[in-house]
């Protein structure tokens, strides 16, 4: 009785705020709204994120204007077909709403860059379930038992919810924008390059959307939920240390650190991001600090380093792709305790320069991946 009286609650809501898209949204998805209001998806416009914003006050300006708006704001109309970028709601509050993503029916694979092919239905959303893939379209119903006394519902009475999207369980619903992008000069600047095969045993989803305690919805308890804040370098960092093996070996002349990435693309790999190794040895009572390793890629034109749009080489690439093993000519001896933690830095120092960020000095802050000791 409780859930059929808060669906005539919401029924005039949804009628009133229907271009209200993600507050709207909000109303049977609460949990889920939170998480997405502190994301990157989020956060992703020139007015929201320090760093879009430095990047794209130093581009060269073309005719065709705002161009990130394909994966940036491309909830906004204006700024997606005209290239005219303004400060607005949209902007600030949903710039890649919750309907844009859940209506990408599929991706269109190019050269320089995948293109988002949505469905254009503002009353149909995809998700993934397992347990319902290729169960068709699921509409709102009610059921009632005891001559009408107990009444329940089953999905949305706000929109259809279609299961039989593979994208949306294989992960390459991300791949429109987070699989490559090419500059001006035909040279990629992302490189995550990171669709999908059968084979793969996780998934964009399944390594940053992670399932998370709480229902996913107000009209029906469920025990989890997708994790809409997006875990990786805003949120949720140290879960992806799962993903994350560390490996240490004893040599003649000192010892090795293998890391092994189970992800399906390298890690650190964007622009003025870069991973950090802390090493250090418990010897005696006192620490003993060694040098940390970088992670990083440079992107150069004629032997120099330059900023991505005129980059036409990699000067210097330190990526960690499946496997990386550094050395330490340290010895190891008996009851040293041996501790390392990787972590990242969303900019690094050179490009809190490089992008004049020096007053958000939190970008460059450290945070842990994964942290692991090791006994000899």
């Amino acid at each position: 009785m409780k859930k059929y009286l808060l669906l005539s609650f919401l029924f005039p809501i949804f009628l009133s705020a229907f271009t209200a898209q993600n507050r709207v949204c909000k109303q049977c998805h609460p949990a889920i709204y939170s998480e997405y209001y502190d994301s990157a998806h989020r956060k992703a416009s020139v007015f929201n994120d320090p760093v879009h914003n430095a990047w794209w006050k130093l581009m060269p300006k073309t005719k065709q204007g705002y161009t990130c708006a394909k994966c940036h704001t491309p909830s906004d109309s204006n700024a997606l077909k005209k290239g005219v970028l303004t400060e607005n709601s949209i902007q600030k509050e949903e710039p890649i709403s919750c309907i844009y993503c859940h209506t990408i029916d599929h991706i269109q694979q190019h050269g320089a860059y995948n293109t988002n092919i949505t469905t254009g239905k503002t009353r149909e959303f995809f998700t993934a379930d397992t347990s319902k893939k290729g169960s068709g379209v699921a509409h709102f119903q009610t059921h009632t038992s005891w001559f009408g006394l107990n009444r329940s519902v089953e999905n949305s009475p706000y929109h259809k919810i279609n299961y039989n999207n593979d994208n949306y369980y294989n992960g390459n619903v991300c791949m429109g924008c987070h699989s490559h992008t090419d500059n001006g000069h035909g040279f990629d600047i992302l490189m995550l390059d990171a669709f999908i095969d059968k084979k793969d045993k996780e998934t964009c989803i399944s390594c940053h959307m992670p399932q998370i305690p709480g229902t996913k919805v107000t009209l029906k308890n469920t025990p989890t939920h997708a994790y809409h804040g997006i875990a990786g370098i805003h949120n949720m960092t140290e879960a992806l240390g799962k993903y994350i093996d560390f490996h240490v070996t004893q040599t003649a002349g000192g010892f090795d650190i293998t890391i092994v990435n189970h992800a399906n693309h390298a890690l650190f790999g964007q622009a003025y991001r870069e991973g950090v190794l802390k090493v250090s040895i418990e010897r005696n009572g006192k620490e003993i600090t060694l040098q940390p390793a970088l992670f990083t890629r440079v992107f150069g034109k004629n032997g120099k380093t330059t900023l991505p749009w005129e980059a036409t080489e990699t000067l210097k690439d330190s990526l960690i792709y499946g496997k990386k093993r550094l050395h330490y000519p340290v010895k190891l001896q008996k009851d040293d305790t041996l501790t390392l933690v990787l972590g990242v830095k969303k900019i690094s120092e050179a490009g809190l320069q490089a992008l004049h960020l020096q007053k958000y000095r939190e970008l460059a802050r450290f945070k842990p991946l994964k942290y692991e000791s090791f006994h000899f």
